[in-house]
């Protein structure tokens, strides 16, 4: 048996959420600067799906963390069709692109390779949580609904890829910059919901130039409780249950505005600049990770989010990479 590689430091309250979003542009490369680490990324660079926040550090200790679930079928209608996100290819794709990036960062910080144990640790005690992340939720739905509306429709009408992607990504930037600048997130917590902080400003001490301290408002992003339940003995049909009970745990919403908001602003700043590659819609829609069904006869039931996911297949991810020891990295 191999190894159990050196853990990141957790916290057990840590809630760790995360979802995808879709992004329109393939990943650079041009830093990359191991040989071995560019192979691996290249394989995954037309993968539009992105982890966020990205935490490797859960995968590679084989921690759980909480998958963000809509509520509700992930839908948008295009002309006489419907635009509807498939939740299992939609998942086991941005696992991959995750998994990858894991193995990137645990050989560059800790030298050794993620392991294939370690990887289905954290996917088995993942896919049985739910976390009530309400607006999270909501907006999540509204980034991909998004994505359906502007860039799968253009492609559907043969529209302009580049100017779909900037409005998408203006769109996505603005819901971010309001969330930020409203300061508040809508939370659930024994069956109640409640505003709470995104962020807290409070005086603290800055060294402006060597020497010189300056006092001035900084800013502290809050942790926010979550309440998490785990459905591997009650069920996906507990759902809209008001008796099953979960524990509280803690976590950083401001994280995802603000992680996602840089990576929109800089897409932003390489689409205003010249005719760029834009990840074509049809990579989606010929894996199924995105379906057009009949708006009048397709029952969209089967797409939802609330299910354990047992189909998806961690080994499959791990043995399509090589791992990166015992390679030569130098």
């Amino acid at each position: 048996m191999s190894p159990k590689p050196r853990e990141y430091k957790t916290f057990k309250y840590d809630a760790s959420p995360f979802f995808f979003y879709i992004d329109v542009l393939p990943l650079d490369l041009s830093q990359c600067d191991i040989p071995h680490h560019a192979e691996l990324l290249k394989e995954v660079q037309s993968n539009p799906i992105m982890p966020l926040p990205l935490r490797v550090d859960r995968v590679f200790s084989g921690k759980s963390s909480i998958l963000i679930r809509p509520r509700d079928p992930v839908s948008f209608s295009i002309n006489e069709n419907i635009a509807i996100i498939n939740p299992q290819p939609f998942i086991q794709s941005g696992i991959k692109k995750l998994l990858y990036f894991t193995e990137v960062r645990a050989s560059r910080e800790f030298v050794l390779s993620l392991t294939l144990e370690n990887a289905e640790e954290w996917w088995n005690s993942t896919k049985f949580l739910y976390g009530r992340l309400r607006t999270l939720e909501e907006d999540f739905v509204a980034f991909l609904k998004a994505y359906l509306h502007i860039m799968v429709k253009a492609k559907v009408n043969n529209d302009d890829l580049n100017s779909a992607a900037r409005q998408y990504c203006e769109l996505i930037r603005d819901i971010c910059n309001k969330r930020i600048q409203e300061k508040y997130i809508l939370v659930e917590l024994k069956e109640k919901e409640k505003l709470v902080d995104l962020y807290k400003m409070k005086e603290g001490d800055v060294f402006e130039k060597i020497f010189k301290k300056t006092r001035r408002e900084l800013l502290y992003p809050a942790f926010v409780d979550i309440e998490v339940v785990d459905f591997e003995e009650a069920g996906y049909s507990q759902f809209n249950s008001k008796k099953f009970k979960g524990k509280a745990m803690k976590y950083i919403p401001l994280l995802f505005y603000d992680d996602l908001l840089e990576c929109m602003l800089q897409n932003l700043e390489i689409l205003k600049e010249n005719e760029c590659e834009i990840i074509d819609p049809s990579i989606l829609l010929d894996k199924n990770i995105i379906k057009l069904v009949d708006k009048d006869t397709s029952s969209l039931d089967q797409y939802t989010w609330l299910k354990d996911f047992n189909q998806i297949k961690i080994d499959s991810v791990m043995n399509s990479f090589k791992p990166t020891f015992p390679y030569d990295l130098r």
